[in-house]
């Protein structure tokens, strides 16, 4: 099956406070089945939901009315890194990888009757890589098609430091896309502006980063930490400290992402939607 029609199962574990109909828990009072409590007639008139018990109980002689919640809608965001780094790929780049991706994220949210968005980042958050949360995501799907093939230039990834200022005042579902080539501290400032949101970090790897490099040879690699690019004369041995520092970084991703309850999707080579739905249901129970 292509990436253009599959989808994964995601659920929130807070009460969203979309207005709009959906399949999430929520504040809203509606017809959900969801008991929330009672009231009295003349404060929700709804003659349907009297509740004859609690009314005949009531010394006061007052009309109660049971009263539920609805299920509701909540915003998603797919926020994508554009640096120089996302650029690197033997076969497939990055960016066309997280375009991929990006697609399966955008059927999900949709096919759950939730409103999308997307934000691109890479020196800055630019408003030509803004679309705006939308049940009819247009804008978002142009961004994703246009992330296919697009190839960024020396361009780094301080907008990540901003993406908090373009995000929703609401509670939002946040999917980072990115490979982490960038400081940890740079990370850590990141996740602590976007706390009041649910962030999940989708790290991209690609094995010829560094499980699949040549024993011998010239290379071109991006350093894990500092995301800065150097030219390697390969040997065996320096390939397999190479492996090893990309195993510490690993390590390092999912300390600090597991610190702001945000536990990291490693991604290598190979996006499976059942493993995200299986992640979705490892993490955050309804």
């Amino acid at each position: 099956m292509g990436f253009s029609t599959e989808t994964f199962d995601y659920h929130i574990s807070w009460k969203t406070r979309g207005h709009r109909p959906g399949q999430h828990k929520s504040d809203q009072r509606g017809m959900g089945l969801e008991f929330a409590g009672h009231s009295n007639l003349l404060d929700y008139p709804d003659p349907r939901r009297i509740d004859l018990r609690q009314t005949i109980r009531d010394p006061l002689e007052q009309i109660y009315v049971r009263i539920f919640n609805q299920r509701s809608a909540t915003p998603a965001v797919i926020v994508s890194d554009l640096s120089a780094s996302m650029n690197f790929g033997i076969k497939k780049s990055k960016l066309r990888f997280a375009s991929e991706i990006s697609t399966v994220i955008a059927n999900s949210v949709t096919t759950r009757s939730d409103a999308i968005g997307f934000i691109g980042f890479n020196d800055q958050t630019e408003t030509k890589w803004w679309a705006p949360i939308s049940y009819r995501p247009h804008r978002t799907n142009l961004l994703i098609e246009k992330l296919k093939n697009y190839q960024p230039k020396n361009s780094s990834h301080q907008g990540i430091k901003r993406v908090c200022q373009v995000l929703p005042n609401d509670h939002t579902l946040v999917f980072l896309i990115s490979d982490f080539h960038m400081p940890i501290s740079d990370i850590e400032e990141s996740l602590s502006k976007l706390a009041k949101h649910t962030v999940i970090p989708i790290v991209l790897w690609s094995k010829a980063e560094y499980k699949d490099l040549p024993n011998f040879g010239i290379m071109n690699l991006n350093d894990p930490e500092s995301g800065e690019s150097t030219t390697l004369f390969l040997r065996k041995k320096l390939k397999a400290k190479i492996i090893e520092k990309f195993e510490k970084r690993k390590v390092q991703l999912q300390n600090i992402f597991l610190k702001y309850d945000s536990p990291p999707f490693f991604v290598e080579d190979k996006f499976d939607p059942l493993e995200m739905s299986q992640y979705f249901n490892e993490y955050f129970h309804a």
